[in-house]
């Protein structure tokens, strides 16, 4: 009377499902990105927050600055209550913006940043090609500042 199904693990019907999300989001529209330390000229814990040995990444426009900080924090082996701040064109940005927002409403170069793939116009392109950023987005990182 028993079920011939109910024996059968259902880790393969999981497996199929994890083979499609393991893109990593490798085939979302990616964003050049360099990260460089924002020094604070001797205030406190000027000396835990260092520069990158490879500041310059590529990684998806749907990265989060949430992302970055934990990726910042696991790079300079910074201690877990350890908080930065995240700061384009000298604004701080919340934990939730994606690099995508970031880009079309606080950096500053984005009109000369992209260029079509097919064709190097920098302009609207008639074959449709994709563009790609030839210059990094800058952003900076700094020990969070605590204004009390």
């Amino acid at each position: 009377d028993e079920d011939p199904k109910a024996d059968k693990p259902k880790v393969d019907e999981e497996c199929d499902e994890n083979e499609e999300d393991k893109d990593y989001h490798r085939s979302d529209p990616q964003i050049a990105i360099c990260l460089d330390c924002l020094r604070n000229n001797g205030q406190s814990g000027d000396n835990v927050v260092k520069g990158l040995m490879k500041k310059f990444i590529r990684c998806s426009t749907r990265v989060t600055v949430g992302t970055i900080k934990k990726f910042l924090s696991l790079k300079l082996k910074l201690p877990s209550s350890y908080e930065l701040d995240v700061l384009c064109n000298g604004e701080i940005m919340g934990k939730d913006h994606t690099m995508e927002f970031i880009y079309m409403t606080r950096w500053r170069l984005r009109g000369e940043n992209f260029r079509c793939q097919n064709c190097s116009s920098s302009q609207v392109c008639s074959q449709d090609g994709t563009f790609y950023q030839s210059y990094p987005m800058v952003l900076q990182y700094r020990p969070r500042i605590d204004f009390g």
